[in-house]
């Protein structure tokens, strides 16, 4: 009996040649591995759905008709939480389980998070920037520079990421405030010391907002012109989570015009940012190109989960964190 096949479906951009090497290494025994890139020939892409017994998929091109052409597939397996690029109902028409990887990268995010808002406070590009050319500012900035000890932060949706970050917020003295669609219980709230606000209320409490939400139809903009305008003048904007969550003009103004002070962004609403991106000329934010999840520790939390499912899936067990 053929052993089953694995497929890798995955684009360069998101897994370069030394992940994939690192990928590939890690491999069980008893199982084929075959990568497929998304830009190979449809015809190659097609085969390897045809063929696949498993698809791990970082991001992928789940297409109705590859679905169709799939009757080998117990499970499209996610190397990421975020799931907001595919088509669920598709997957639930074929009776094509899918499973996201979801909490493998919580901590890399958590702790990115946590540094854009260090960087934001402490300035530290326009200091490391400085520093490099032969520049010491040295007291220069020093008024600008501030503390997180003493900082309110509020959490726009309090997953796993945010429950995280609280957890790591609390040892900077900061208090934390959270709002999501669903109120947490008592318990939980004192659990994580944290306390609840209505978007609204959370925008003007806090000193630095973090955006933590998934991206859906409903929060699809939720960070627009009216959001900013709640914010408390002088305030940060911190987003690790999805670049279409915010309406990026809007934030380019409420950043020009100083209403806020700075925003730290790991995600975008077009991604490669692209060169003539306005954000790219203002000196109050801090940019990293959508790589707060994506550490080598995370990598092998993902690996883990994922290789665990198909696994399940091969003995006759569900999958853990089923989305389909």
């Amino acid at each position: 009996m053929a052993e089953p096949l694995v497929v890798l479906l995955h684009s360069a951009r998101f897994i370069p040649p030394d992940v994939l090497s690192f990928l590939t290494a890690r491999v069980p025994s008893g199982f084929r591995w075959q990568p497929v890139e998304q830009s190979a020939p449809e015809a190659a892409r097609a085969q390897a759905f045809a063929a696949a017994d498993y698809i791990l998929a970082y991001p992928g091109d789940p297409t109705r008709s590859k679905l169709a052409s799939a009757p080998r597939l117990k499970l499209f397996q996610l190397l990421s939480a975020g799931h907001d690029w595919l088509d669920l109902p598709v997957f639930r028409e074929f009776g094509i389980p899918v499973a996201s990887n979801d909490g493998a990268n919580s901590t890399s995010t958590a702790e990115h998070a946590l540094l854009l808002m260090l960087a934001l406070l402490k300035q530290l590009p326009l200091h490391h920037t400085a520093t490099m050319s032969g520049e010491w500012l040295a007291m220069q900035q020093t008024l600008q520079m501030r503390e997180l000890r003493g900082k309110v932060v509020g959490l726009v949706g309090f997953g796993r990421i945010a429950q995280l970050l609280a957890q790591r917020l609390r040892a900077f003295e900061a208090t934390v405030l959270y709002t999501k669609a669903k109120r947490a219980a008592a318990d939980e709230e004192h659990a994580h010391q944290v306390q609840y606000r209505s978007l609204d209320e959370l925008l003007a409490d806090s000193d630095i907002v973090s955006l933590h939400a998934p991206l859906t139809a409903a929060t699809r903009g939720l960070i627009d012109a009216r959001a900013l305008r709640c914010m408390r003048k002088g305030c940060w904007l911190v987003n690790t989570a999805r670049g279409a969550l915010v309406d990026e003009a809007a934030l380019v103004d409420a950043l020009r015009t100083g209403h806020l002070s700075g925003a730290g962004l790991d995600v975008f609403a077009h991604e490669p940012l692209a060169m003539d991106s306005p954000l790219l000329q203002l000196p109050n934010v801090v940019l990293t190109p959508h790589i707060a999840g994506v550490t080598r520790d995370a990598w092998v939390h993902r690996l883990a989960q994922a290789w665990s499912n198909v696994q399940r899936m091969q003995s006759g067990m569900p999958p853990l964190s089923r989305i389909a």
